[in-house]
């Protein structure tokens, strides 16, 4: 009983990911899903029988992708991830100089008392 819980749930949650996917994907614009398709492009090509995304799939909604596209869209999407996280998550703020923010991060929280 369990174990068809499990398979429920793991189904159901498969299902939601990647209607999930699917609804992100179709609000990119062009621009967009280029650079997906051509991150997808450069992961499916470690598989053997992986097709390429081109460039008429661009206005293609992701329901209408054949389920080896929407695998091959999946992997880019996976290295799009990849690559943000290896990106450093904070970006230069130009108004003020580094230090400064770092030291404003670094400041200690006033204790607690009476007044508080």
């Amino acid at each position: 009983m369990f174990l068809e819980q499990r398979a429920k749930l793991k189904a159901s949650l498969a299902i939601t990911r990647t209607n999930d996917t699917a609804r992100r994907f179709n609000r990119l614009d062009e621009t967009q899903k280029k650079v997906v398709f051509i991150l997808a492009n450069a992961a499916s090509n470690l598989f053997h029988g992986m097709p390429q995304l081109t460039r008429n799939l661009l206005d293609v909604s992701f329901e209408n992708l054949s389920e080896q596209e929407q695998q091959s869209l999946m992997l880019g999407i996976k290295r799009l991830a990849e690559l943000a996280d290896a990106m450093p998550w904070e970006f230069l703020d130009y108004a003020a100089p580094h230090h400064e923010i770092q030291a404003l991060r670094d400041k200690t929280a006033m204790p607690e008392s009476t007044i508080n």
